[in-house]
């Protein structure tokens, strides 16, 4: 970590997003000791303050970080648009402190003060969203609770509010931040008003064009009494990269060969080396569809009553191909580091396994023959979600203000075809493997990958799953203003959640081909490319070219009767064994003859997995009282959440029969008890008290400090009852629910110094201490169970004993003033964030996951009305991103990572605006490693995206 990386001078814009119609129209900010932000935005009415530009948006921004009662950062749309985002993830990266979570170089999560996305509470307009966060979730994290913001559209937004302290009338359940996104209200922006954007986007390599379109409109009567707005968006992106991945590495017994292939001498020594390969390209896109609508009456200036609702459907099709080699467990000659990594090794093929010295020298050993792979995997995801809302405010008095809410939301989310089919054969000619700065290169001159006689069928199985959230909640608070005192306001509320997310998995009954003897129909195959500039020249792969297939009709082929029975002809697996006695006996793949063409659709086709599914139902009931104080210079809020929890876990109860891995294959088959409904109950009730203050040393200085007691619950994927079995030989698995989980605590103090230099410069220094008991973290065991002819590897999460977060953020905005001529028009800001998270729990257990010690934003801009221009540079330290990686005991880590981003406007006039964006304009890697970095997992590329287009209001 470099000086400058230490000191870099930090802060990110905060700002409120406003789409560009209601840009024009944000509302003045009320002393901090009588604001208590309303979760679901001022429906009053508002003063219209013209917003053009990235330097009237920064300070529009930091005008409500001042006089916020709590530590908030936001974004707002005119500034959020001016950088290229596609999701509100995206806007949020600027934030200090708050890092993005990727999926195929798209921001989908976030991370708040060095804790993970399920410790961030996401609200929309003060209700929280259900999320159809399943298994695929990005960066391995977010399987429950955390929301996947690329189903929502950035501009579609009126402001974002990332609350890094807590107050009572927060909805709980955000140890890392509490982020309330609000969208627009059309009394709240007064005037009838209309907006349209059209755009382009591409990504390199795409060699394609997508469009891209969002429009809004707002309609008042000249009464302002009556209010509808409704907006849309439509957006089909591109997605395109490259990786280099060892899928496995084995800390185990090889066969080493030395001493040449005349006089070879065989040991057997404990190595630590890679055992699986590849090579992969992915490629396609996601449509989404947004619309949402809003409609405000207002029969008096005393009471507002408003409707609104989103939906929104996001259908992601991404193809993965893939070359994919297995080495086996015999190696030639290895080199092996100090840290005890094969570096450098020939892995034989069967030319140099045959040769008679070789076979001799290994004769009573059990060899693992290389394979030479492809496969096609089908990243598909469709994810739909709604949320329909009702609000009145009313003001009975000038004293007393009493809010109303009711809401109910629904998320699903769909993964119903994931097949997974290795064709290709053994390996005939020796790989090689050498790592070499900071890659593998691995080298082979098989054919097989371009040879379509010799291709034949691997492993084979398929997946699915469907992902059910529907959430429930009702919100009623008061806020009383006594009038001369230094109690500015008195809030209390109540509210009353009932969520209940399901998670249903389907899987195939067999594995019916794996013996890599069946031969595929050549007309399925279809040629294959890596491309020539593969990761850009620092990874070669051992073959560009190869064969894959289309997952639908290979599968269909697959399941018909006709090549199901012609099984015995290339295998004899299939066939009866004879025993001494003369009996025979059919059973491993012989027993697939006869039970695979019986099954309905075949083998290979998806059926309900009882045992692994799930649904849980959590009911919340809180209430909240809160007062806001002034003193002279000392204002802030005293307050407290009482907050009472029940949850039920459904599930079925299925015990393992039968394990028992067939001939010739790598992959556990289990056999089950029939299931039967199951369920476990847990309950909890908690204090929250939280104390926020703000004292004013000089009119330019702000000093405050916070303390509050939170919350996170656990994913209700990790409340799930019931077990999931897996795994192949050497490795069985055993994943178990944990309905008894308690939730996480988490006590924050906050200490923070704000200078500001004009109305948009400043200069912000701030400390914050996490300490947390009843941690949750998924841990690892072995153990010897019943009916397993191995140890298993046996994973829950639990509730461990403690853990702790320190963090300081450091931030500095400056513009140049009209004192500098045309030069006033340039301006930077940056934001720097240290943690230190530390964890004390049981043996086995997890970590932190996700944790950057370091990072920052630093972005530099140019505004003079009429051309805006700005770059940004995002970085982050190191982080582990999941422990006891393929059970070696070692952790996995993604090097540290940082991006650039452009965007480009130019405003012909106040009507009609052109744009450009840009990101990863410098094409950043990726780099994940088990460890330390000669234990190789991935390097991957997420090519440059670009967007632009015009936006038009009228």
């Amino acid at each position: 970590m470099t000086i400058l990386r230490r000191l870099a001078l930090l802060a990110s814009v905060s700002t409120l997003t406003l789409l560009p119609a209601a840009a024009s129209a944000q509302q003045p900010v009320a002393p901090a000791a009588d604001r208590a932000p309303s979760p679901h935005g001022d429906e009053t009415g508002a003063q219209d303050i013209v917003v053009t530009g990235i330097r009237a948006s920064l300070a529009s921004a930091l005008s409500a970080k001042r006089l916020a009662p709590n530590v908030i950062d936001s974004i707002s749309a005119e500034d959020a648009g001016k950088f290229p985002e596609v999701n509100v993830a995206e806007s949020l990266q600027r934030v200090p402190g708050v890092q993005v979570v990727r999926g195929f170089g798209l921001g989908q999560q976030i991370a708040a003060r060095g804790l993970g996305p399920d410790f961030t509470n996401v609200l929309l307009d003060g209700r929280t969203l259900p999320s159809d966060t399943g298994a695929w979730s990005a960066d391995g994290g977010g399987r429950g609770r955390s929301f996947n913001f690329d189903v929502l559209p950035a501009d579609m937004i009126s402001r974002i509010d990332v609350n890094k302290t807590m107050l009572p009338s927060l909805t709980e359940g955000g140890i890392g931040a509490t982020v309330n996104i609000l969208t627009p209200r059309p009394l709240t922006i007064g005037k009838s008003y209309g907006a349209l954007s059209l755009s382009g986007m591409t990504v390199e390599r795409a060699h394609t064009v997508r469009p891209n379109v969002s429009g809004l409109y707002s309609w008042v009567n000249p009464a302002k009494t009556v209010g509808v707005l409704v907006s849309g968006s439509y957006a089909d992106f591109r997605m395109s990269g490259d990786y280099a991945r060892i899928n496995q590495w084995d800390a185990a017994a090889f066969h080493v060969v030395r001493g040449g292939a005349a006089a070879p001498a065989v040991t057997s020594e404990q190595l630590n080396g890679p055992r699986q390969a590849s090579y992969g390209t992915y490629d396609g896109g996601t449509k989404r569809y947004f619309g949402s609508i809003a409609l405000q009456v207002a029969p008096s200036d005393r009471l507002t009553l408003s409707a609104n609702g989103f939906y929104t459907r996001l259908d992601q099709k991404i193809g993965d191909s893939i070359v994919n080699l297995v080495f086996g467990n015999t190696i030639i000659d290895p080199t092996v580091n100090r840290d005890g990594i094969v570096t450098a090794g020939t892995y034989p093929g069967q030319a140099s396994l045959n040769a008679p010295a070789v076979a001799a020298a290994l004769a009573g050993r059990q060899v693992a023959q290389p394979q030479n792979l492809s496969v096609i995997r089908s990243r598909d995801r469709l994810a739909e979600s709604y949320d329909l809302g009702l609000n009145a405010a009313w003001r009975p008095s000038d004293a007393l203000t009493i809010t109303a809410d009711v809401s109910h939301g629904r998320a699903t989310g769909d993964k119903r075809f994931d097949p997974y089919v290795l064709i290709g054969n053994y390996a005939a000619n020796d790989v090689s493997y050498a790592f070499k700065q900071g890659n593998p290169q691995i080298a082979t001159s098989d054919t097989v990958f371009t040879d379509p006689a010799r291709i034949r069928l691997g492993y084979s199985g398929n997946w699915g799953q469907t992902v059910d959230d529907r959430l429930t909640e009702a919100q009623l608070g008061a806020r009383w203003r006594p009038g001369a005192s230094v109690i500015g306001a008195i809030s209390l509320g109540a509210d009353y959640q009932d969520r209940t997310k399901g998670q249903d998995n389907d899987s195939s009954r067999s594995d019916p081909y794996d013996t890599l003897t069946f031969p595929v129909d050549p007309s399925l195959l279809r040629p294959m490319t890596l491309g020539d500039d593969f990761l850009h020249g620092a990874v070669k792969p051992p073959s560009r070219q190869f064969f894959g297939y289309d997952p639908h009709r290979l599968i269909a082929w697959l399941s018909q009767p006709a090549q199901l029975d012609r099984r015995g002809q290339y295998s004899s697996s299939y066939l009866p064994t004879r025993a001494a006695d003369g009996t025979t006996s059919c059973t491993g793949n012989c027993a697939l003859i006869g039970s695979d063409p019986k099954m309905p659709g075949g083998p290979l086709a998806l059926v309900y997995d009882p045992g692994g599914s799930f649904a849980t139902r959590e009911r919340v009931a809180a209430g909240y009282a809160d007062a806001t104080l002034a003193a002279g210079a000392l204002s802030g809020n005293v307050g407290a959440r009482l907050v009472h929890v029940d949850t039920e876990s459904r599930g079925y109860g299925s015990t393992v029969t039968a394990i028992t891995l067939p001939p010739g294959g790598t992959n556990y088959v289990f056999a089950y008890s029939p299931a039967g409904p199951q369920a476990q109950g847990a309950r909890y009730t908690a204090v929250l008290p939280s104390a926020n203050l703000s004292y004013e040393i000089t009119p330019e200085l702000l000093l405050r400090g916070a303390v509050g007691r939170a919350l996170s619950r656990a994913d209700l994927n990790d409340l799930r009852y019931g077990e999931s079995w897996g795994g192949q030989a050497g490795r069985l698995t055993l994943g178990l629910g944990n309905p008894a989980l308690k939730p996480q605590f988490a006590t924050n103090y906050d200490l923070s110094l704000e200078y500001y230099l004009s109305k948009v410069s400043y200069v912000s220094v701030a400390g914050f201490r996490k300490d947390l008991s009843d941690l949750f973290q998924s841990r690892t065991i072995e153990a010897t169970l019943p009916l397993a002819p191995e140890r298993v590897f046996v994973t829950q999460t639990v509730n461990l004993a403690r853990g702790r977060v320190d963090g300081v953020e450091v931030a500095a905005q400056y513009t140049l003033d009209d004192r500098f001529g045309w030069l006033s028009g340039l301006g930077a800001s940056a934001n720097y964030t240290h943690v230190d998270a530390t964890t004390r729990g049981a043996a086995g257990a997890c970590g932190f996951t996700g944790i950057s010690p370091d990072s920052y934003n630093a972005s530099g801009f140019y505004d003079d009305g009429r051309l805006e221009l700005r770059a940004s540079y995002n970085w982050r330290s190191r982080w582990t991103m999941a422990c006891d990686w393929g059970g070696a005991g070692v952790d996995q880590v993604h090097a540290a990572y940082g991006q650039v981003d452009l965007a480009l406007r130019y405003n012909f006039n106040p009507m009609l605006q052109l744009f450009a964006d840009v990101t990863n304009l410098g094409d950043a890697d990726s780099l994940i490693y088990g460890g330390v970095e000669s234990r190789f997992i991935e390097r991957g590329i997420s090519y440059r995206r670009v967007n632009a287009g015009a936006r038009l209001r009228f």
